[in-house]
């Protein structure tokens, strides 16, 4: 099923948060962990957008592999195989991800009914 509005709100909210959290992590653990999610996260939302199935570990890999005409998915394919993870690139590569997908979403965000 496609992802409702609301759906694809919500997790382009959780990955403009975790992008945001990237960039401004100094911690080099941290950043290790936050990059984790800003992959998973924008893994996802690509997959998703496709109508593919979600996987975990290295069925992440082979589903975006299934994406070769999305560049976000394979720019998110060569960070995961550099040797140097630059958070600098993965965020701008979540950017991408986002502008797919409805752009950054952060101010005015709500999540569920007031």
């Amino acid at each position: 099923m496609p992802l409702t509005d609301a759906e694809r709100d919500l997790r382009r909210y959780d990955l403009s948060c975790s992008m945001d959290d990237l960039l401004g992590s100094s911690s080099p653990a941290e950043t290790f962990a936050i990059a984790s999610n800003v992959f998973r996260q924008s893994a996802e939302l690509l997959l998703l957008r496709h109508q593919k199935w979600l996987g975990n570990g290295k069925w992440v890999v082979r589903r975006l592999e299934q994406l070769p005409n999305d560049e976000a998915a394979l720019g998110l394919l060569a960070w995961a195989a550099s040797t140097d993870y630059d958070p600098r690139k993965l965020a701008g590569i979540a950017r991408d991800v986002l502008e797919q997908n409805g752009g950054y979403a952060m101010e005015g965000f709500l999540r569920g009914a007031r």
